[in-house]
């Protein structure tokens, strides 16, 4: 990993406090989502990637790899944001990887973006997919998504008394 880039060991939440600043800075469009929004909704869970969804725009996505070259993903400068807009997911780099989403399950930025709410960490306003598409981009079918979401509507339920 090149210098400057987020450290393995470090919690996830300071990894993506770092990530998201960049992303800030360059005027990206896009909202955490997997494991780093579910601790930010309140599920203390592992993770060890920082998952965004983006709007599936070319200045979007050129916005996000130009930032992530400034923490130390430099090699996201040989994506193109054609090639990025291609697929549902693309993964840069790794511990902690950034997993770059066009598409999550059924979600989808557009949509998203009016119900995301946003989080300050470490000073970095980080805005996070609301609860209720968090758990709608988990019906995946994997045994950690499920296990999130049986978390997640919980917490849910407890919100809303």
């Amino acid at each position: 990993m090149e210098e400057g880039a987020p450290r393995r060991g470090v919690a996830p939440t300071a990894v993506a406090a770092q990530i998201c600043e960049a992303l800030n800075r360059t005027g990206s469009k896009y909202l955490v989502i997997g494991g780093v929004a579910c601790i930010l909704h309140g599920h203390v869970r592992a993770t060890t990637d920082v998952d965004i969804l983006i709007e599936q725009t070319r200045k979007s996505a050129r916005a996000v790899l130009d930032a992530l070259g400034t923490v130390g993903y430099g090699f996201a400068q040989e994506w193109s944001p054609d090639q990025i807009l291609a697929k549902p997911v693309t993964i840069i780099g790794d511990d902690p990887a950034v997993d770059i989403f066009t598409v999550a399950w059924s979600v989808k930025y557009a949509g998203a973006v009016g119900q995301s709410v946003t989080v300050d960490v470490e000073g970095v306003s980080i805005p996070v997919v609301s609860i209720s598409d968090l758990i709608a981009s988990k019906r995946t079918g994997r045994l950690q998504d499920a296990a999130d979401i049986e978390v997640l509507e919980e917490i849910l339920r407890l919100r809303r008394g």
